[in-house]
């Protein structure tokens, strides 16, 4: 099962790269990426993510689904991690389950924007993401 089909709730965000869903009922902010990325759409999508989360104050938890993305990022590798995870964790963010994609040149990206933290775990099936984040607080 992929994330589309466990995405459910409120669509915050549709764009060709980038859809945000908030599930109301687990307050957990779903992010599905999209095809090719490069620094200026991550810059942008996790721009529009953080705002999204700042509006939704019981919200810590976001699944980071990148298994429909294809290609290298990591461009914007150094961003995410001295610029965008300080600012999320800042705004509350406590679970981060991030879904790699197939693409090899893509999960070496996103090995790359991994922080140094206990915020992030990293999983290979969305429905072992949902289930980590459902059990956390």
């Amino acid at each position: 099962m992929n994330q589309a089909s466990i995405m459910k709730g409120e669509s915050l965000l549709k764009e060709k790269n980038l859809e945000v869903t908030y599930d109301t009922s687990t307050h957990i902010l779903f992010c599905r990426w999209i095809g090719f990325q490069n620094r200026d759409k991550i810059i942008a999508g996790g721009n529009k993510i953080l705002e999204l989360f700042k509006k939704k104050p019981n919200c810590s938890k976001i699944l980071n689904d990148n298994t429909e993305v294809t290609g290298p990022w990591q461009d914007a590798a150094e961003w995410t991690v001295t610029q965008w995870f300080p600012q999320m964790e800042k705004a509350g963010l406590k679970h981060f389950a991030w879904i790699f994609s197939e693409n090899i040149f893509a999960q070496l990206s996103a090995k790359n924007a991994m922080p140094d933290s206990s915020v992030v775990t990293t999983f290979n099936s969305a429905n072992e993401a949902l289930e980590w984040l459902k059990s956390k607080d």
